[in-house]
């Protein structure tokens, strides 16, 4: 990772050439397709979920959500084919070795077999995602003409003109590939049960969406009209934030409210408090006042802040905000009882994860009548209770994915 990439470059005028990779990916024409392909990837991913029920006819859905994410990522940026469960296992393997290397170096340097170990994890993803870049090259040579480059082709491109070495195209495009199955498909998780948790949110969503599109489908037009739904993004942001600290390093000598910090020190804030501030009428209560008015930036910041800041938060209400789509009320989502944001195990070390163990994010995807009716039959009374949870309905999948799909890039 070093001097490749955009997370942990510190080489200021190479990661300023790359960011500008990611930057244009997240904008313009290819983002149009967003929303679009959000809608595609899920509905596909529900029509088969035979291969993700388990002997008790319960679908994991954190696995469901990363299968989603990692070929949108792939559609959106690759668009080669690849093997989902065998790549998300990759990334799960190179996010451990991330974690080790990162909280606990002077064990993993000590002990050589664990080093090892995590040095072949790490290893594995990096020839996996080698593999698929020599894919998209060859389509790219056996191409009669390219009407449009992805942010790969864009990679490769720059490489073949000398811009960028192999290795920084293969980093920029792991880096582009594992956002989403680790951060995006986690919170889209803890949206989920945020839903369940406040049914009445949920109803003011729908409530919202059929009085902006009526009978129609979703239009990238209709997005600046969603507010429920923004302010719902935002409090389950603010509320249980996936990533609730920012690093930074003091390029020079400053004092920061009476304390003196030297040039080179390691600055970490802590979001997870800063959500939690006075600010908030009811900081430890979600709540969707809370962005009844403009909140500052120094009380709210899901995506970090300055420079460094995620490269897609600009975007976070554009075009690839929503697509739930009439279509999309296929299912209702029945959890396990008790499974809440505040009671499933957690661990917090680089990012707030849930502990995943057999049946513990299994959930029931029960058939929703008359799928393509009116969300007015939706919003009449509150969500039942199922199986031992309440029911959400699964277009919440396409919402909670295609709203926050850039968060953490």
């Amino acid at each position: 990772m070093h001097e490749q990439g955009i997370i942990f470059n510190s080489n200021i005028a190479l990661w300023k050439k790359v960011r500008s990779f990611f930057a244009k990916a997240l904008t313009g024409p290819g983002l149009q397709r967003t929303l679009e392909i959000c809608t595609s990837s899920t509905n596909s991913h529900l029509d088969d979920l035979s291969h993700l029920r388990d002997a008790r006819g319960q679908v994991d859905v954190l696995n469901l959500l990363r299968c989603i994410v990692v070929d949108i990522s792939n559609r959106l940026f690759l668009d080669v084919p690849l093997n989902e469960q065998n790549l998300l296992s990759k990334i799960h393997k190179y996010f451990e070795t991330w974690q080790t290397v990162l909280i606990k170096p002077d064990i993993y340097f000590r002990m050589k077999w664990l080093h090892e170990k995590h040095r072949n994890a790490a290893q594995e993803l990096q020839d996996a995602i080698e593999e698929l870049i020599e894919q998209k090259r060859s389509q790219l040579l056996q191409a009669d003409k390219l009407d449009h480059l992805n942010f790969a082709a864009e990679l490769i491109f720059a490489q073949s003109h000398g811009e960028l070495t192999a290795e920084n195209v293969r980093q920029c495009v792991l880096e582009m590939v594992i956002a989403g199955p680790d951060t995006l498909s986690i919170s889209v998780f803890f949206m989920l049960l945020l839903l369940k948790q406040n049914p009445d949110v949920e109803l003011r969503i729908l409530q919202e969406i059929h009085t902006v599109t009526g009978d129609g489908k979703l239009q990238n037009s209709h997005l600046s009209q969603l507010r429920v739904l923004e302010s719902f993004v935002n409090e389950s942001l603010r509320f249980h934030p996936v990533v609730d600290f920012t690093m930074r390093r003091a390029l020079d000598d400053d004092v920061i409210e009476g304390y003196q910090v030297s040039k080179g020190t390691n600055i970490i804030l802590n979001v997870g408090r800063m959500h939690r501030s006075e600010f908030f009428s009811n900081p430890n209560q979600f709540s969707l006042d809370h962005f009844e008015k403009t909140v500052p930036n120094r009380f709210f910041q899901p995506f970090g802040s300055g420079p460094r800041s995620c490269v897609g938060e600009t975007h976070r209400h554009g075009d690839d905000e929503v697509h739930p789509g009439h279509s999309a009320v296929r299912y209702s989502v029945c959890p396990e009882r008790g499974c809440t944001v505040e009671n499933i195990p957690q661990t917090n070390n680089l990012s707030q994860q849930p502990v995943e163990s057999k049946h513990a994010f299994g959930v029931q995807f029960v058939p929703a009548q008359n799928p393509g009716r009116t969300f007015l039959k939706h919003t009449r009374s509150p969500p039942s209770a199922e199986r031992g949870g309440s029911r959400i309905p699964s277009w919440c999948l396409h919402v909670s994915v295609s709203v926050h799909f850039k968060v953490m890039v």
